[in-house]
């Protein structure tokens, strides 16, 4: 197994080729990037374990790739390498998070042995981070019922043994406890516990999870990830609902399985594992085998050792004493005296039939940790619900329906009914609460004959952010330099804001701040800047992001002129609602700026129940009339017809422009480029491509208000300076 994964950062490529050859033969995979943002790039993608980084480098320098580093990733370890080190620097270095600071030309002795501190540290914070965590969720098993006895008693045979392990039972019963558990009782404590959710990944990227990638002629440099299988070496990997995995990806573990090699999704090296397989499914495996659903082979191979967790129904003597070590659990991590349930809510609690069982309880009593004022809980504090179905209704109930299918098809009705209420009748959070898809859901509600109530006003959204920091690279409209942005998730009404990567000093995404708005949208605040901001703003507008830190150096990347690479950006960190809520700005009347009535130049909004823009235009040749209407529904019709849209320049306005401070990086690849007679440099995506473009532009700079609009935009050849100068009124008026 290698070493650990070094990525070099190094503007000198003899030094980074020399670098590159010690540390492989030294065993460790080596990665290589020659600047800061394709360094940056590089840890979003494939994140190494240490960075070796050059100090003094064009663009972005080794401070402010360590700034953004730890930022994005804090417990990577980052070396400093300079030819011109001084004090300042290395204190500097050290304070922003370096491990160490070292000088060039390098000792290589000196260098392997730093690498190898640094690398024994960020295992040592790693592993005490894990143990924290494992010990937080880590709770024996409670319970004396003769089916506990029995889970007991099969747990400890198979603790002596290296086999693999099936274990079966459903939804809540605790079956990663038992794995972990397990895991701790045995040799390979002291090693990794990689859980996997096969349910939770798509078919399409399991096997690059579970097997690793690797890419020897990327163009940023051989690149690795390693998969759970590499992780998981000398530790138990745990697949949890192991029945989701499709027949072929069967047969590829079990080939591992087998033969304890592997390679890596495209690369071509085999690497010896060893780790000990639990896997865990709700499903009756077996079943699965004889409906053609599951491979007989891998089936046989995982259930060496077969453990099954039983239902809470079945060991109802167990509630009390779980009931009671919960309540104890709780009130201590909330700073609470210790409560008591009385007995008639302790034989409520006995009595009910709990279909989400041990996991279902947990989340009660903490419920009444936390609804409870009193040190008692008596029966009224239990949950209607659960009242509802005590001893003597069971029976009642049991005998109201004369088949298994009418009784599951009751139980359906009354589970998506309470989430549907739970969720305040809104169907997509209801479908992401219980994994149903929302068409199959909307089908189940009519089916059951289900009444909706009436949803939340829409006008009351929850805020959003993102789930994880990413980052993107690319060119500047301004400078033609390469230049990037990190996108950082900010806590509820903290707004956007652009971040300058250097200083740290931020501009709030508002019409307050707008400082130009000739051919593009750029905001300043005392001597901080954010250029060309307009299409970022777009894409946040359209997911509905209202908090995020946004760091540049002082421009958002054009990329292509299009929007559509900061829609992907922010699907891969995915999005994260939260828990105030914003309302939309809600337009009341006309506003306009500019001729209306001659056809001239303008832009108005008008009262609307939806967000929407009409734009028309009436260029000379080769754009000529162009007229399209979009409206706002959702994020994949603006990925289809707006987002893709570029920026367009006639060929004589190039010189005015880079007399302005524009383009000044010369190239123009970036935007489509006109002549008086046709397009020069592209194909058109779309036959009114320049239309379109107008109004991703209106999107973006209309979310400069700070809250999502609802009005129906008519705009005539208006550019951003008449954007703003709606906004203004709008604001003034509103």
């Amino acid at each position: 197994m290698q070493k650990g994964h070094v990525l070099i950062v190094d503007d000198e490529s003899s030094i980074s080729a020399t670098l590159e050859g010690i540390l492989a033969d030294e065993g460790y995979e080596v990665s290589k990037a020659d600047n800061g943002i394709q360094a940056l790039e590089m840890v979003k993608s494939f994140p190494p374990d240490l960075i070796l980084l050059d100090i003094w480098m064009p663009g972005m320098d080794g401070i402010e790739v360590l700034k953004a580093v730890k930022e994005f990733q804090s417990d990577l370890e980052v070396i400093i390498m300079s030819g011109h080190g001084s004090i300042d620097t290395a204190v500097r270095a050290t304070k922003l998070g370096a491990f160490d600071f070292i000088e060039k030309p390098l000792s290589l002795e000196s260098l392997l042995s730093t690498i190898n501190h640094a690398l024994a540290q960020q295992r040592l914070v790693r592993e005490n981070l894990e143990l924290k965590k494992e010990l937080i969720r880590k709770h024996e098993i409670i319970g004396e019922s003769p089916a506990i006895v029995e889970l007991r008693r099969q747990i400890k045979s198979s603790l002596d043994s290296n086999k693999n392990i099936l274990i079966t039972g459903e939804n809540g019963t605790g079956k990663e406890l038992i794995g972990r558990l397990i895991h701790s009782e045995t040799s390979r404590r002291k090693k990794p516990f990689i859980k996997v959710n096969c349910a939770t990944i798509s078919e399409a990227t399991l096997e690059s999870q579970l097997f690793g990638f690797e890419d020897q002629n990327s163009q940023i440099g051989n690149i690795y990830k390693m998969g759970k299988f590499e992780l998981a070496e000398g530790g138990t990997l745990f697949l949890d609902e192991v029945d989701k995995i499709n027949i072929n990806t069967q047969k590829n573990i079990m080939e591992v399985l087998e033969s304890k090699k592997m390679s890596r999704v495209v690369g071509k090296r085999v690497i010896p594992i060893e780790f000990r397989l639990i896997a865990a499914s709700n499903k009756d495996l077996s079943e699965e085998v004889k409906l053609g659903n599951f491979d007989p082979d891998f089936y046989q191979l995982l259930s060496e050792i077969a453990i099954f967790s039983p239902p809470l129904r079945e060991r109802k003597d167990d509630i009390p004493l779980l009931a009671n070590y919960f309540m104890k659990e709780f009130c201590e991590e909330y700073g609470k005296k210790t409560k008591e349930i009385d007995d008639e809510a302790m034989a409520a609690l006995t009595g009910f039939n709990w279909p989400g069982n041990v996991k279902e309880l947990k989340n009660i009593i903490e419920r009444l940790v936390i609804t409870v004022p009193l040190t008692k809980v008596s029966y009224n504090d239990i949950p209607a619900g659960i009242k509802g179905e005590n001893k003597e209704t069971l029976n009642y109930r049991f005998e109201g329906y004369s088949s298994i299918d009418e009784a599951h098809t009751a139980w359906e009705k009354e589970f998506i009914s309470h989430y549907l209420k739970k969720n305040e009748w809104d169907l997509g959070k209801t479908s992401q609460a219980i994994s149903m898809g929302r068409r199959v859901l909307e089908r189940r509600i009519k089916a059951l004959g289900i009444t909706m109530g009436k949803a939340k006003s829409p006008d009351r959204k929850r805020q959003r952010t993102l789930k994880t920091s990413v980052v993107l690279c690319g060119q500047g409209l301004h400078s033609g330099l390469k230049t990037g942005l990190i996108l950082i998730p900010q806590p509820p009404n903290s707004g956007i804001k652009f971040g300058n990567i250097s200083t740290g000093e931020t501009i709030p995404a508002l019409l307050d701040y707008v400082e130009s708005t000739e051919f593009a949208t750029s905001l300043k605040r005392g001597k901080n800047q954010a250029k060309t901001v307009e299409h970022i703003m777009a894409v946040l507008h359209t997911y509905r992001i209202n908090n995020l830190l946004i760091k540049i150096s002082d421009e958002v990347p054009i990329m292509d002129g299009s929007a559509k690479d900061f829609c992907e950006l922010i699907e891969d960190s995915g999005i994260q609602e939260q828990d105030d809520h914003i309302e939309e700005i809600v337009i009341d009347n006309v506003y306009s700026v500019g001729d209306i009535s001659n056809h001239g130049k303008y832009i108005s909004i008008e009262p609307a129940p939806e967000f929407s823009v009409n734009y028309i235009m009436d260029y000379p040749k080769p754009i000529g009339h162009q007229e399209f209407r979009f409206v706002l529904k959702n994020e994949e019709d603006f990925k289809k017809k707006i987002a893709p849209a570029r920026t367009f320049c006639f060929l004589k306005d190039v010189e005015a422009l880079e007399k302005k401070g524009f383009i000044s990086g010369g190239r123009l690849n970036n935007a489509i480029l006109l002549d008086e007679e046709k397009v020069l440099n592209t194909e058109l995506r779309f036959p009114d491509e320049f239309a379109r473009h107008k109004i991703l532009d209106i999107i973006g700079d209309f979310y400069l208000l700070g809250k999502p609009v609802r009005g129906k935009i008519t705009a005539r050849l208006s550019g951003h300076s008449d954007n703003i100068a709606l906004l203004s009124k709008i604001k003034k008026l509103c």
